[in-house]
């Protein structure tokens, strides 16, 4: 269990390298371009590392998408704030 949970980590700091090596290339190559290249090498890599082609292809998904998620996940987060301020001002007016 340890051993594959290891094999999970490693290959998503391969896949975070390997993107962030991509993104800093001189030219810049074309975002379809990297999230091709790390979808290939996500497959790859899950296949022969923890034989599953699929957890390769979702992890690189992730890696390429991050900085999507986390603008998002932080969006969400100031929404449910906000609406929790707003409900409690709606409580302290009723009262």
């Amino acid at each position: 269990m340890y051993l594959e949970l290891s094999n999970y980590v490693v290959l998503t700091g391969i896949l975070i390298v390997i993107g962030l090596f991509l993104n800093k290339w001189e030219p810049p190559i074309k975002k379809q371009y990297v999230a091709l290249m790390l979808l290939i090498a996500g497959l790859a890599l899950g296949y022969f590392m923890v034989t599953n082609a699929a957890y390769g292809f979702l992890i690189a998904g992730l890696v390429f998408y991050k900085d999507e998620l986390v603008s998002e996940i932080k969006l969400v987060k100031e929404s449910v704030l906000e609406v929790k301020k707003e409900k409690s001002e709606l409580k302290g007016e009723i009262k």
